[in-house]
């Protein structure tokens, strides 16, 4: 099982794409996917993400899982969001690649969010199946970089996370993320109040987070994609409005 990437343990040959709002992302050379919605990939990763999971709400600590490192935009986007934030005082990113790319790939980031992604991505060429951590100069952002199959990752002690972010390749490329023991997976690391955020909208997949324990809401998806997918442990109404329960009209 993996995340975005299968074969050896080397780095995908990947090239930088430029999306229609003139953010970039990768397109992964060999089989022709690119990692972000080439229609805009800072649009999808701050609407499906950052402010789909509801994690720019939060005060204090903000704990993320995500599935997928793939071109680090999202993990890029989650620190620029939590330095724009007054009410949030650190942030805990933890990000699952089997086959994460190598830095040099994610050149193309700049700031803080680049920096930090570029140091974990070196650190895991050298040390596959492990997981590689990088600090800010502060102290306030730790990124931690699970350099293997989602099934082999393991958190902290009773550590629990505010927001899941599901963002592996789809299910035509990676059908072991799709599944209900993955989603399981990441329902065992969600605290009580956290919420799962994912760009697709498939019934077998909303059905797979059922199954996996899942409460499952249909959003607004970014751009031209009409839905996205928004997943609680809670059976009640959620922030921001617009959100409807699937399967209950």
């Amino acid at each position: 099982m993996n995340s975005k990437g299968c074969g050896d343990v080397s780095g995908p040959e990947v090239e930088v794409f430029e999306t229609a709002d003139g953010s970039k992302t990768l397109v992964d050379v060999e089989r022709g996917v690119h990692y972000r919605s080439r229609h805009g990939a800072v649009q999808e990763s701050r609407h499906v993400f950052v402010e789909g999971s509801g994690l720019i709400a939060r005060a204090g600590t903000w704990r993320v899982l995500e599935l997928g490192f793939g071109a680090a935009v999202n993990l890029v986007e989650t620190v620029r969001a939590f330095r724009e934030s007054d009410e949030a005082k650190r942030l805990v990113y933890h990000t699952v690649d089997w086959r994460p790319v190598g830095p040099e790939a994610l050149a193309f980031h700049e700031g803080e969010g680049g920096a930090l992604a570029r140091e974990v991505a070196a650190k895991a060429t050298k040390r596959s199946g492990e997981a590689v951590r990088a600090l800010s100069e502060d102290g306030h952002v730790e990124v931690v970089l699970h350099a293997m199959a989602w099934d082999e990752v393991r958190l902290g002690e009773g550590e629990e996370v505010d927001a899941v972010y599901h963002d592996p390749f789809a299910k035509e490329v990676n059908p072991e993320a799709w599944t209900p023991a993955c989603f399981a997976w990441s329902r065992s690391w969600a605290a009580p109040h956290a919420r799962l955020a994912t760009y697709s909208a498939a019934t077998a997949v909303r059905q797979a987070m059922e199954e996996a324990g899942w409460k499952v809401w249909r959003a607004k998806g970014p751009g031209r994609k009409r839905e996205m997918t928004v997943a609680t442990l809670q059976d009640e109404s959620v922030e921001p409005p617009g959100l409807k329960r699937w399967g209950q009209g």
